[in-house]
């Protein structure tokens, strides 16, 4: 039977402390989420977001309100191994990704991160040292990190169902957790400077993620856009008037182990859809949104699954996870 509880933080009975020192996640029934009833999913939805809202954004904005020199105690390395700690402003660049397989110009992006992974994962350790002067951070992220992998787990298993497959298909792929968790912040930036049409720098390039699914939690400013998939380059703004989250961001690892069955998502963040219509030197605020990237194991072959080769061949090499997502992130650093 599939598990049906995950955790959301609770409202807290007065105002946010400056720093969080432990999390306690009160039980949410995941059967709410996949239950078909629209309130029921709203609720869910609504639930998980406000623990963003309540914690996990305020938790983003103290570590980027941190000196420069703080956040760069943790500084991401030059090379894309290991894809841990801070990325200042132009270090990452998403668009040798989707861009550049599509022959169009690069663009600069203007967005920092901070990247995580299993505290566990001996490869690729966590640089903790620039958190060291936010009580709570790491006990924060690392709670966070293990529900959102709870979360995959479940998603994957209703995902499983749904395609005909064995309720836990996806369970031993997903067993050592080399999952990443992400905090970007996009800084105020003037409309025309990110304008695609007249610039050469946007907020994120458009681009897929390499995993299985994507959590991302946004806030409200928008801009988040996702391509349509019967037309390329037709993008659809995601709004939000409250911070939300968007579980429905397929991976390439999904796309391949399904043989094109299931699409990964094409998606960027711009200009927000309520600030097309305004002049061109207003400034666009500060974009905050928290990511989980499920992955495979990196042993696991994405060579698609049998079941969806039958009278098929298969559009993709045998290639391991590990060995795909080296592939893609040797490009972007």
């Amino acid at each position: 039977m599939l598990p049906t509880h995950i955790y959301a933080a609770p409202t807290p009975a007065g105002p946010l402390q400056p720093h969080l020192t432990t999390m306690s996640f009160p039980q949410l029934d995941y059967a709410d989420y996949i239950s078909g009833d629209p309130v029921r999913q709203e609720a869910f939805a609504k639930a998980i977001a406000h623990s963003f809202e309540v914690y996990g954004f305020a938790t983003s904005r103290e570590f980027f309100a941190l000196p420069h020199e703080e956040k760069m105690k943790s500084e991401h390395p030059a090379q894309s191994n290991p894809h841990r700690g801070y990325s200042w402003v132009g270090q990452e660049n998403l668009s040798s990704l989707t861009r550049r397989d599509r022959g169009l110009a690069p663009l600069k992006e203007t967005k920092e991160s901070w990247d995580q992974g299993a505290n566990d994962d001996e490869l690729n350790p966590n640089l903790w040292a620039a958190a060291e002067s936010l009580p709570g951070f790491r006990p924060f992220m690392e709670d966070f990190f293990n529900m959102c992998h709870e979360t995959e787990e479940r998603l994957l298993r209703a995902v499983a169902v749904g395609m005909g497959l064995e309720e836990t298909h996806f369970d031993d792929k997903l067993t050592d957790r080399v999952n990443e968790f992400r905090l970007t912040h996009y800084p105020p930036v003037r409309k025309c400077d990110i304008n695609l049409e007249s610039g050469n720098q946007t907020r994120t390039s458009e681009h897929t993620d390499f995993g299985t699914i994507t959590l991302l939690f946004q806030d409200s400013v928008g801009g988040l856009e996702v391509e349509s998939h019967e037309e390329e380059g037709v993008f659809h703004a995601i709004t939000a008037s409250a911070p939300t989250m968007v579980v429905n961001i397929v991976g390439d690892s999904l796309q391949r182990w399904t043989n094109d069955r299931l699409r990964s998502t094409v998606h960027r963040v711009t200009i927000p859809i309520n600030a097309d219509a305004k002049e061109d030197d207003i400034v666009i605020p500060s974009r905050y949104s928290v990511v989980f990237f499920g992955k495979p194991n990196r042993d696991v072959s994405l060579y698609p699954f049998p079941e969806f080769l039958k009278d098929k061949e298969s559009k993709y090499e045998d290639i391991t996870a590990g060995e795909y997502n080296q592939t893609r992130l040797i490009r972007v650093y």
